[in-house]
């Protein structure tokens, strides 16, 4: 996707293959991959991108993932801009037997 605005919403990006790099307004430079999440509150606004590598897009690939889209509390619209990266280290692993870290 190149590169669009958003306001008063946040997205939560979640891949489970390929790979995606988020660049935004704020000055974010960040590859996301497979168990990682991107967090990306856009608030009073924000421009960002989100694309697979040059070198990716050179060869044959799959991308498969998520992307949802978070209306934000009336009163956190107008939020200054902020995004989080999430490594699938620092994120719990849900099983039958219940959370547990990686």
């Amino acid at each position: 996707m190149r590169p669009h605005p958003h306001i008063g919403l946040g997205t939560v990006t979640y891949l489970y293959q390929g790979e995606f790099h988020h660049r935004d307004s704020l000055g974010t430079n960040q590859m996301i991959y497979p168990g990682e999440v991107n967090w990306m509150l856009a608030g009073r606004g924000v421009t960002h991108s989100e694309r697979t590598s040059p070198e990716t897009r050179a060869r044959r690939h799959s991308l498969f993932g998520i992307q949802t889209w978070v209306a934000l509390p009336e009163d956190r619209e107008d939020m200054a801009p902020d995004f989080e990266h999430h490594s699938k280290e620092s994120l719990p692993f849900l099983n039958d037997n219940g959370p547990r870290h990686r």
